[in-house]
């Protein structure tokens, strides 16, 4: 019984290796979901670990200045510890997988 298990396993960090590739080369949350044959929630987890194990100077193939600065500004009045908050502040105008990506690229330190 635990080969399948194993082979799932293996399954998974290969599509995650692959979202990661992807995501060095600037693909979206979109083409990554399509290509990995995963929901856009399951990608923006695997980019939220990309992010933290990669870090970069900006997250501009995901998500556009506008939102990030946004985004940014709720975290510094509100923090960052939930997202609903954040969610709230800004009137449900910018989903949650968006939000959560400049949570996380603010808490990573950088290059």
């Amino acid at each position: 019984m635990a080969l399948p298990v194993v082979r799932n396993q293996r399954t998974a960090a290969n599509v995650k290796q692959k979202a990661f590739e992807l995501f060095a080369q600037g693909e979206s949350l979109e083409r990554v979901a399509e290509a990995t044959d995963r929901a856009v929630s399951t990608v923006c987890g695997y980019l939220v670990e990309f992010i933290q194990t990669h870090p970069a100077q900006s997250v501009d193939s995901w998500v556009t200045s506008d939102t990030y600065n946004k985004v940014a500004d709720a975290v510094r009045e509100l923090g960052s510890v939930y997202l609903k908050p954040i969610f709230d502040r800004l009137e449900g105008t910018i989903p949650y997988e968006q939000i959560r990506i400049v949570v996380t690229h603010l808490e990573t330190p950088g290059e």
